[in-house]
């Protein structure tokens, strides 16, 4: 497999976004007494720090247009839901966690499509990919179709989904390593 060295930027950028989600995701978690709309708009401004993280790939140069559409139009889709919730708090907590369930599954999904586009890759960078992305998805359904669920529930649920998110930015940031090398290579062989 042909890995490609991540820019130090990129990396920077991983290591913080991924980092900040997963303490916003504990945060939630730690402090459920801190009233739901405070927590909801913590858990929107961790869906930022995602939506920026995938619209961030735009700016690498060895990435398929078509890769480079797709993060970008599900980061952008991440961070217009997420603003929303922090912009307007007043428009009653369970529209909030909706906001955020439905950003979070635009994720979720954008994660999965990347790892199905990219089928040179890694197995366990796609594969981590995917589980971040059907966890995302599963999750936000459940809190869509749930909504007679405690909302105290819906936000830990919503925080776990942000904290494996996290996650998987933390991990590719500090690997270095990224799946580009395969779409670097395509595109290198398509032209010669």
């Amino acid at each position: 497999m042909n890995i490609l060295k991540q820019p130090g930027w990129l990396r920077a950028l991983e290591i913080v976004t991924g980092l900040l989600a997963i303490m916003l995701g504990i945060i939630v978690i730690i402090y459920p007494d801190w009233g739901i709309a405070t927590l909801v708009v913590w858990l929107s401004i961790a869906l930022i720090f995602l939506g920026i993280r995938s619209i961030a790939l735009v700016g690498y140069d060895g990435v398929s247009n078509g890769v480079k559409a797709l993060s970008v139009i599900t980061g952008i889709i991440s961070l217009i839901l997420a603003f929303l919730v922090v912009i307007f708090p007043g428009y009653g907590v369970a529209t909030l966690i909706w906001f955020v369930a439905f950003g979070l599954m635009v994720y979720g999904i954008g994660r999965i499509i990347l790892a199905y586009e990219l089928n040179m890759t890694l197995g366990w960078t796609r594969g981590t990919m995917v589980a971040v992305g059907v966890v995302a998805v599963i999750l936000s359904i459940f809190v869509l179709i749930l909504p007679g669920v405690s909302l105290l529930t819906l936000l830990v649920i919503l925080s776990v989904a942000l904290i494996v998110g996290g996650a998987e930015a933390l991990i590719s940031g500090i690997v270095g390593r990224t799946w580009l090398g395969n779409v670097v290579q395509a595109a290198k062989k398509e032209f010669q």
